[in-house]
């Protein structure tokens, strides 16, 4: 799964889109957050500028799964 598909799986399922944010721009405060970095996949939760939640995986698949499962329960 890639970041595109997830984002159909998201609406799919109803989430709202201030739960997360998959582009990197925009607000990304209290909200599920994904990013690319050198080392992989970073997946966090943002609240009061504190990552709350800081888990790295090593590919997008890994990371979309994460945040599906996640959100979806």
């Amino acid at each position: 799964m890639n970041i595109k598909q997830l984002e159909t799986e998201l609406k799919k399922n109803h989430i709202p889109d201030w739960h997360y944010n998959l582009s990197g721009t925009g607000r990304n405060d209290e909200r599920l957050c994904i990013e690319k970095s050198n080392k992989g996949w970073n997946v966090y939760y943002l609240e009061r500028g504190e990552r709350t939640t800081d888990l790295m995986f090593d590919t997008e698949d890994e990371a979309c799964n994460y945040i599906l499962k996640h959100l979806v329960k």
